[in-house]
């Protein structure tokens, strides 16, 4: 036959000599061409011939034939999940040992579990569900099928369970929890080759003799074969539902691609210590994986892993032995009892430190790379019902991860944010050996019958411990989002409306919080942000946990008075949701009722309303206003058009998540709901600007003029400060940039400018001499405009003024 090896290898003559011999039809992949390797790796999916192979395989142990056996070998072994297994495949199958036998065919023998051939050679069954059945009987060959276990929790508790309806080991293992678990079926392998290996250190030699018979070892490590390797390239398969229909079972089964080249949190700690020229740690208490891991920039070796201590639950102390990492909550160390504790004269013999319920976050938002989506950005997310607030903690974690591992992640995170809300500190009067850090202790003196990990200890006349509670839990399930599986019906979620504001320093928070965004979504969905300043690379910045009240002008606002109530302007705009209320005049003074309105100038004004009417339903008009609030003078004079935006400040409207040295800069931003694929049609896409009218001094105050006798025009003004500039308790505001510097220009009023000067005092003299030089005949008036400086973003908002010279 073209292709196969006896074709390329054998002549015509010897040929026919083992015409029904299985290399005239095994192709070249299947056959070691003459070699004895030791160690095999079939690869290969449905039907490409790995049961031909190992049964052909035991043919030939039996008959001595080359190129796999230079002897005839008895008694065998044969090894499979179930003993129905070994009879229905390796035994009966279309490709079985007795199928294929073309000279003496074995007889099969299901009493005595046995297959026996008429040259007396005999191959025994057994099954990984009774293990010590294979006590006591020598073998020389053994045909071990399928070792592994499926990546569920517990796994190796019973390996021959397969979690997938379809099979009829459908179960899941004795003391699981039925979530996936990536590191289980490596710890199975791991297991076994410590186990049979004479190499590996720790290696019993009762675990794996040596035959007295042929002179090898019971088990020949060499010839594993774990299940299972499939021929299907990850992640093709399991993605492509539509071309493998057992792509379902893959993220709890027992298959190895797209698994075992993810780092395990144990070696990936390592190797970041080794990379840092740092001994290796003890990490046996570690057990979890991941899919990568980037460490972008220049770090410590603490900055590295502190993403993972924080995630992961670890804690890391630091023994006589070197660094120790492990998973506090899932120690099987017993808690010492500590009875005697010493009073060292200053603080109180246990001192408890308990964070409140307001401090801690009703909410934990992971964000991470999805490894299945082209390593995009992703995020998961968990929320404690009972919270009382509404605060929210996001974790960047700069690594990959599957959906459903980070879901179980920020699950773990936030009840151990919860449930491990105690530290104590403690004084012992004498060293105890069993008293280091990262040991368990119990302090009945505390009042509380919670466990401890020590934290530090600080030697003295008395040795000062520091301890935080810890809560044993099993971990959450990992609920893999089943790549596998599509959708029957097609969920369209429409895009929502967020309008971002650049607004001026509003109270507490740095610069770049005043960039903010509102988010309005029906039905409503928490939102995710993700930014970034190209077309790709978009990271996480922030959530929206509340719909905001917006809505649009329908009638003009026109420009108005500041610094005094407004009497006469009203603002009539449409809400899209939400309800408005009246508050009282010494509400309003205490800053009450804040709305935004983006102005026809493209600014935002900020102003605040005393009096809301609703004329029809969603319409409201808003009376006696403040205007011009926080500085927005610029965008009270230029008015607002009808349509434009509409926002009621409050706390729906969130800070967008700018980062420091962002300010000015374009940036690319995604808005959709939080969990979902930022490049999917449910996501908005903003391109802003953002982050400079924080950094923007407003415009000075009072500009006047007055001449003197001399003929000189001496001019004054009083600048305002846009940080903490809202104290009336003292005699001056803070400065809020690093010098005080002022721009005046003097111009001809409606026409260009004639002198520019910078000051450094809120005062200027413009000069009898000046005046001639830059007119000859002074004007009736000019036009003076004064401007504060800023280092961080340039000249300020601009105080203009005309002032008479005759």
């Amino acid at each position: 036959m073209l292709g196969c090896w006896a074709q390329e290898k054998l002549t015509e003559r010897e040929r026919r000599l083992v015409a029904l011999e299985w290399f005239q039809f095994a192709r070249i992949a299947q056959y070691p061409l003459g070699q004895k390797p030791a160690t095999w790796l079939v690869v290969g999916g449905r039907g490409a011939g790995k049961t031909r192979l190992g049964a052909e395989w035991v043919n030939s142990m039996v008959r001595g034939f080359s190129p796999f056996a230079t002897r005839r070998h008895s008694p065998i072994a044969l090894v499979g999940e179930t003993l129905a297994d070994v009879r229905e495949v390796m035994i009966e199958g279309p490709s079985g040992i007795a199928t294929i036998s073309r000279h003496d065919r074995p007889r099969f023998e299901p009493s005595r579990k046995r297959l026996v051939w008429d040259s007396g050679a005999v191959a025994q069954i057994f099954s990984s569900e009774d293990p010590d059945s294979l006590r006591g009987p020598q073998f020389q060959p053994a045909w071990c099928d399928e070792l592994g276990c499926p990546a569920v929790d517990k796994g190796p508790n019973q390996p021959n369970m397969f979690p997938d309806a379809k099979s009829t080991e459908d179960a899941t293992p004795c003391f699981s929890n039925g979530g996936r678990s990536d590191i289980a079926p490596r710890r199975l392998l791991e297991a076994h080759a410590l186990h049979w290996d004479p190499a590996a250190a720790g290696f019993q030699e009762t675990g794996n003799p040596i035959s007295p018979i042929y002179g090898g070892r019971m088990v020949d490590v060499a010839r594993s074969y774990v299940w299972a390797w499939d021929a299907r390239p990850y992640p093709a398969f399991p993605l492509q539902s539509k071309v493998w229909s057992d792509s379902a079972g893959w993220h709890r089964g027992h298959w190895l691609n797209g698994r075992l080249n993810a780092p395990s949190l144990s070696d990936l700690i390592n190797e970041i210590l080794a990379d840092h020229g740092l001994p290796a740690a003890d990490v046996a208490g570690v057990e979890d994986t991941v899919s990568g891991y980037v460490i972008a920039d220049p770090s410590s070796a603490r900055a590295a892993l502190e993403p993972l201590i924080d995630l992961f639950g670890l804690s890391a102390c630091q023994v006589p032995g070197g660094l120790v990492f492990q998973q506090a909550a899932a120690s099987q160390e017993a808690a010492v009892e500590l009875i005697e504790l010493a009073f060292d004269g200053e603080s109180a013999v246990v001192e408890t430190v308990r964070t409140p319920d307001h401090d801690l976050p009703a909410e934990a938002l992971v964000s991470f790379g999805d490894p299945a989506n082209d390593y995009q950005s992703a995020s998961a997310r968990s929320t404690r019902v009972a919270a009382s607030n509404s605060r929210q903690h996001t974790i960047s974690f700069p690594g990959m991860l599957e959906p459903g591992q980070a879901s179980a992640l920020a699950e773990d995170w936030i009840r151990r944010t919860w449930q491990e809300r105690e530290q104590l500190s403690f004084a012992l009067a004498e060293p105890r050996a069993d008293i280091v850090p990262g040991s368990l202790v119990k302090v009945p003196a505390s009042g509380s019958s919670a466990e401890f990990l020590v934290t530090g200890i600080e030697q003295g006349l008395v040795r000062k411990v520091t301890a935080r509670q810890i809560a044993r839990a099993a971990p959450a399930p990992w609920r893999s989002s089943n790549p596998g599986v599509e959708p029957s019906t097609s969920i369209v979620v429409g895009q929502p409306h967020a309008v971002f504001l650049d607004l001026p320093m509003m109270g507490a928070g740095s610069s770049q919080d005043q960039f903010r965004i509102a988010v309005r979504h029906v039905p409503w969905r928490s939102q995710a942000l993700f930014a970034s300043p190209e077309d790709t690379g978009f990271m996480l910045r922030g959530s929206v946990g509340r719909r905001a009240d917006m809505g649009r002008l329908t009638a003009a606002l026109l420009p108005g008075v500041q610094g005094r109530l407004d009497q006469t302007t009203a603002l009539i705009a449409e809400l899209y949701e939400g309800d408005l209320a009246n508050v009282s005049r010494l509400q309003l003074l205490n800053g009450a009722n804040y709305v935004a309105v983006r102005s026809a100038a493209g600014a935002w004004e900020v102003l605040q309303f005393e009096v809301a009417e609703e004329t029809a339903p969603g319409v409201w008009r808003l009376r006696n206003l403040l205007r011009g609030q926080f500085g927005t003078g610029d965008a009270t004079a230029a008015g607002a058009a009808i349509g434009a935006d509409v926002v009621v400040l409050d706390s729906a409207v969130v800070p967008a998540g700018l980062l420091a040295g962002e300010a000015g800069l374009v940036l690319n931003w995604r808005v959709g709901p939080l969990g979902g694929d930022f490049s999917s049609a449910s996501f908005s896409a903003h391109q802003e600007t953002g982050g400079k009218r924080a950094l923007t001094p407003l415009a000075p105050v009072h500009l006047r003029g007055k001449r003197t006798a001399g003929g000189d025009l001496s001019l004054s003004w009083i600048r305002r400060g846009r940080v903490d500039a809202d104290s009336w308790q003292s005699s001056d505001i803070p400065l809020g940039e690093e010098r005080e510097e002022y721009r005046v220009d003097v111009a001809v009023v409606g026409g260009a400018v004639v002198r520019s000067t910078t000051v450094s005092m809120p005062a200027w003299t413009y000069a009898a001499s000046d005046i001639a030089a830059d007119f000859g005949t002074p004007p009736a008036e000019v036009g003076i405009t004064v401007r504060q400086l800023s280092v961080a973003s340039g000249w300020g908002l601009p105080a203009a003024q005309r002032l008479a010279l005759i």
